[in-house]
């Protein structure tokens, strides 16, 4: 059978569900990406040193390495939400983050577990862990999801698509929002309820 016509058997609704998964993936991988490209471009100098402290590349690189990185996370970012680049921008985003993965996991097998993962500079980073670099690769792999599910075939509806992506911003925004928020204590918990 060939693999227009295996595609075309391929059920509406299974087709259309992958379309607004590969949509929200892309929202929440490029908000994410679009918000620590820009921080390193605005962050230059914090971010350099924390490229730096990796040890991983030659001194001489490193400057043009760190503007390249904010302006490549940007441009995955605008992959990602327009659409038409997704499939390119799953990719980028995907070797990307299979690229940052390693160099943690580099420094973590060092016993450098000291350094800032360098994802958001100028805001307080998580420290370097296996944690760390496991959820990296877990992104790498939602990162994968738009290529996917673009690949399935037919056409993305635009409506569908931007519905999709404002999802993943939104999904992306509330991890954030988890992340730096502090806790609520809540009178009567079971955890004073324990103490008692």
């Amino acid at each position: 059978m060939s693999l227009p016509a295996s595609v075309s058997t391929v059920p509406v609704w299974c087709a259309e569900t992958g379309h607004l998964a590969a949509a929200v993936c892309a929202g929440g991988i490029g908000a994410m990406f679009l918000a620590a490209g820009v921080t390193k471009l605005r962050a230059h100098d914090t971010f350099l040193g924390t490229l730096a402290s990796y040890r991983l590349l030659p001194g001489w690189s490193y400057e043009g390495v760190a503007w390249g990185l904010g302006v490549a996370e940007v441009g995955v970012a605008a992959l990602l939400f327009c659409g038409v680049g997704a499939y390119v921008g799953s990719l980028a985003a995907a070797a990307l983050l299979v690229v940052f993965a390693c160099a943690m996991g580099i420094n973590v097998l060092r016993g450098r577990t000291d350094l800032s993962c360098g994802c958001t500079p100028g805001l307080v980073s998580e420290k370097l862990s296996w944690a760390v670099v496991w959820r990296t690769v877990a992104c790498a792999v939602l990162a994968l999801v738009p290529w996917a599910g673009l690949a399935a075939g037919g056409g993305v509806s635009p409506l569908l698509w931007v519905e999709g992506v404002a999802g993943g911003v939104c999904a992306y925004l509330l991890w954030q929002a988890m992340q730096v928020l502090p806790a609520v204590h809540v009178p009567g918990s079971s955890a004073q309820e324990h103490s008692a």
